[in-house]
């Protein structure tokens, strides 16, 4: 019998999210995303959460990001950007505060998927990051505005632009995360505050989220300029600069770009 990839745990008012695969650091497969996605639109009618958390399970990552030892079907549907939409939207569609609490490396799309939570808990043993240009591609537009959100657009482009992965107060400093607390002490810390805003109107907290997310509304592209970004990102992902990001990740060495 396969092992649930999303494990479910409610308590009175809270409920945590655990992604569970530990033996791939908690990739995320197009199965995870689509599972997370389906879970948060079915909370979104339990009346009883008031507050989300969201987790990778075991204390070394929260999500190492997009499952490249998934074959390249499962990288290419992941890349395209729907099953990481579908699930990065969710959570900022959700009606309630969600919390991401960070252990480890939330790097590539695991560190898009904290973005997308409202707030963000980590240990000081968390590194965050999204590196697309190390793998020779591009981030979708949707989650470099997420990122834009959160850190502001100078800070944005140097971590897009470098490929760095930040240790856990540099990411406090820049506004990436809200707290930085001991390892040891981040369920407790994360769970107090969940309770701090459980125990708040619900009605007022789903409100004011509301209009968070009304006043930081990511309005798209014109019609014109996604055409030319898709056929930008289709050149890229099609270059032997990608080939060669792919295959020295997997090789487990740095890779050589030649700009082609």
């Amino acid at each position: 019998m396969a092992e649930e990839v999303l494990l479910i745990e409610k308590e009175e008012n809270i409920c945590t999210l655990t992604i569970n695969r530990p033996q791939r650091r908690n990739a995320l497969s197009p199965e995870v995303l689509y599972r997370l996605g389906d879970t948060l639109d079915t909370l979104k009618d339990d009346r009883d959460i008031r507050v989300v958390v969201l987790r990778g399970a075991g204390d070394k990552a929260f999500s190492s990001g997009i499952d490249l030892g998934g074959g390249a079907a499962a990288v290419e549907e992941v890349r395209k950007g729907n099953p990481i939409e579908y699930a990065m939207g969710s959570i900022i569609s959700y009606p309630h505060p969600v919390i991401a609490m960070i252990y480890g490396a939330a790097m590539g799309s695991g560190c898009d998927l904290a973005v997308s939570c409202d707030l963000r808990i980590a240990a000081d043993t968390a590194r965050m990051g999204i590196n697309p240009v190390k793998l020779g591609l591009v981030y979708p537009p949707s989650g470099i505005r997420r990122l834009i959100n959160v850190v502001g657009l100078p800070r944005a482009k140097e971590l897009f632009f470098s490929g760095r992965f930040i240790d856990a107060q540099r990411a406090k400093e820049i506004g990436l995360v809200n707290h930085v607390v001991p390892a040891e002490e981040l369920p407790s810390f994360t769970y107090a505050l969940a309770r701090e805003i459980a125990d708040n109107a619900p009605l007022a907290v789903s409100t004011t989220k509301t209009i968070f997310n009304r006043l930081l509304k990511y309005q798209g592209l014109s019609a014109e300029d996604e055409a030319e970004i898709a056929a930008l990102m289709n050149i890229v992902e099609r270059s032997e600069d990608a080939k060669e990001g792919l295959r020295a990740f997997a090789e487990k060495r740095k890779p050589k770009f030649i700009g082609k």
